[in-house]
């Protein structure tokens, strides 16, 4: 099932196709979308400026050993290494000549990334190198996360050098001069201080959206998450689209942008009350769950009659993505004032992005 199927089937917010004519794009839009399908759905040659962050898969591997406290929870599924040459063969097929490309990624998919283009061959004249997609790869730039005064690089995470860093890697299709020449290949920046995984700092961001665009041109991101670009490229007078699967931690800023029925923002605001784990799901299905959960899973709706109640869909899915499931059903479900307690417990611990 993908991302997109899993969304439907959890009863998230129906998915806004993005328009195929730009000419006309306001000056922001945040979609709820797969981001394979927002890239699809964008005419050939029609983006300024493609800036994302996707999940990439490596983060399983550093999540299963302990080394990364960017994913503390399954809550969104990971983009397979195998899907990345469609992700940078769309990103491609999206941007205008002479635009640029960024994209954040760990040294692991860094390396998958390179293997993949064909990146290790020898340099062109310019110095850059071809990529089997189109575009000319120049090179890694390293987000150095410092402390909050951003005076010194901070502790990181692993076990051999500790990871203090993150790459950025710098794409081109034709050729685009950066609008400063004398900035850095190293961007310091304390990580964001805001709520949700893997969130990008705005100061990293608004230099990449100011080096590769002029305002009013267009910056496209489709793995939004926290919607920092979109806030960014507003703020600098860029028009924006962006897009997640689950807007349960955009930027309050963008609230007004997002989707009719859409749940968002409500990541950022304090919980009145304590976040308390579900139950196991079997336990709710078969009615040896205590009363209260009952209760509160009938005021949800997961035991709601129907040709596939929405708890044996979850109850089908692999323990894997489970829980991404219903994290994903209880925040972007809109909640109602006379709903039980214990329910609302469930959403803060499903906002909480770790297990209890």
């Amino acid at each position: 099932m993908s991302e997109l199927q899993l969304s439907l089937a959890c009863d998230a917010p129906a998915v806004n196709e993005p328009s195929a004519q730009l000419s006309s794009e306001p000056a922001g839009r945040v979609l709820v979308s797969d981001a394979f399908d927002l890239l699809r759905g964008l005419a050939p040659e029609s983006v300024d400026l493609v800036v994302t962050d996707p999940p990439y898969e490596s983060l399983e591997l550093h999540r299963a050993r302990g080394t990364t406290t960017r994913l503390t929870t399954n809550w969104f599924a990971t983009v397979a290494d195998a899907r990345l040459p469609e992700l940078l063969q769309l990103v491609y097929r999206a941007l205008r000549r002479d635009r640029h490309f960024y994209l954040f990624c760990d040294e692991v998919t860094a390396d998958v990334i390179k293997q993949q283009q064909g990146v290790g061959k020898a340099r062109m004249p310019n110095g850059g190198r071809k990529c089997a997609s189109g575009f000319v790869y120049w090179k890694e730039i390293i987000w150095a996360k410092t402390t909050l005064d951003g005076t010194r690089i901070r502790g990181g995470t692993g076990y051999h050098y500790r990871a203090a860093s993150e790459r950025i890697l710098f794409f081109e299709k034709g050729k685009r001069t950066l609008s400063d020449l004398g900035i850095p290949d190293v961007l310091m920046a304390p990580r964001a201080g805001v709520p949700g995984p893997a969130v990008k700092p705005a100061a990293v961001v608004r230099t990449l959206i100011t080096q590769s665009t002029l305002p009013g041109e267009l910056v496209v991101d489709p793995f939004a998450g926290s919607g920092v670009a979109g806030v960014e490229a507003r703020a600098q007078g860029r028009r924006f689209l962006i897009g997640d699967i689950d807007l349960a931690y955009l930027d309050p800023s963008l609230a007004d942008l997002t989707p009719a029925g859409a749940a968002v923002a409500r990541a950022a605001a304090p919980s009145e009350v304590p976040a308390h784990e579900p139950p196991v799901l079997e336990a709710l299905a078969d009615g040896t769950a205590f009363v209260e959960e009952l209760e509160a899973a009938h005021a949800f709706g997961w035991l709601d009659p129907g040709p596939t109640p929405a708890l044996e869909k979850l109850t089908a899915l692999r323990l894997k993505e489970r829980e991404a499931a219903v994290r994903r059903a209880l925040r972007t479900s809109p909640p109602r004032p006379d709903e039980p307690l214990l329910l609302r417990a469930w959403r803060a611990w499903a906002l909480s992005g770790r297990r209890l």
